[in-house]
């Protein structure tokens, strides 16, 4: 592959006066398709900053302060890297190979990861009856395994069968997808035990941060202020859960929303059914490499040929 880049591909990528050069190495599309997988990294970066604000704004108040939990927003996105690294390193033991296609499966952990994050914390919130000065470190301890009897059945459910489908994938006759999908499979078992131990023991301390009256981050000092009493009386329901209580889940249940829910979805069904029979398997070697690489000029003059 070295001979082929210095001796081949840097000649044949220089212009010439007197001929037009169409070329193709072995290691052409293997280049081309990893560059621009590697180009798109740079969103995972975005994508993972994206994910902190909008999960702390969510999670807690935006405003550092009594109700806020940037710091175990921190904690969420530490969950979804530990499997990633544990996921790939566990891969790569069991001599699985990566591949360019693999540097996307962070999206994958980061929306499954964030999803785990909400679900815990929102059934600990529910849990909590009274102001949280009343809460010792055992009744906390007590509160959180409540919340995990709820709210680990549901990301236990979901993990195991995103487990169940990739793992089911895995047995592909195609190298790169039996890889990547063993790959996801792997990472998504460890993102589920990271989520229900160590998520879990962080939202705990992050509690017993907010009850003690410490800072973000900076746990080990306190607020000169005391907690005020209208900001420390038990649980309240936010907008979301406000709206789909009173509004969003009585219409749904109705007679004519039911109906109106058959139906748009019956029709969305046999839409889909129709596209799928429709469906047709097209030359697919030039949606994975860059529009202006070197490879369409070779592709399209070997279709003239």
């Amino acid at each position: 592959e070295t001979w082929e880049k210095e001796a081949f591909l840097e000649i044949a990528s220089k212009s010439h006066s007197t001929i037009e050069v169409d070329y193709l190495a072995t290691r052409s599309f293997e280049d081309e398709f990893g560059d621009e997988i590697g180009s798109d990294l740079f969103l995972v970066q975005i994508s993972y900053v994206m994910a902190f604000l909008f999960l702390g704004a969510n999670l807690g108040k935006v405003k550092c302060g009594t109700g806020s939990r940037w710091t175990l927003t921190f904690g969420a996105l530490m969950v979804v890297g530990l499997s990633t690294a544990a996921g790939f390193g566990l891969s790569s033991l069991c001599g699985l190979f990566f591949g360019p296609v693999h540097s996307l499966l962070p999206f994958i952990l980061l929306g499954i990861g964030v999803d785990d994050a909400f679900v815990i914390v929102n059934a600990f919130n529910r849990e909590r009856k009274g102001p949280r000065s009343a809460e010792d470190n055992e009744a906390l301890a007590k509160r959180c395994a409540r919340s995990l009897a709820r709210a680990g059945a549901s990301i236990t459910v979901t993990s195991a069968t995103d487990i169940v489908a990739f793992g089911i994938s895995s047995s592909s006759r195609l190298p790169a997808l039996s890889s990547f999908c063993a790959y996801a499979a792997i990472s998504i078992f460890f993102l589920w035990a990271f989520a229900s131990t160590f998520f879990t023991a962080t939202m705990v301390l992050d509690e017993r941060r907010q009850r003690d009256n410490r800072r973000e981050c900076l746990c080990c000092l306190t607020r000169k202020n005391p907690i005020p009493e209208e900001e420390d009386s038990g649980f309240e329901e936010d907008c979301m859960s406000a709206y789909f209580r009173k509004y969003h889940a009585p219409a749904i249940l109705s007679t004519a929303g039911k109906a109106i829910v058959l139906l748009i979805f019956s029709g969305l069904f046999a839409f889909g059914m129709w596209g799928a029979l429709n469906l047709e398997v097209e030359d697919s070697e030039r949606a994975f490499i860059p529009k202006d690489s070197y490879i369409n000029g070779y592709i399209a003059a070997a279709d003239e040929d």
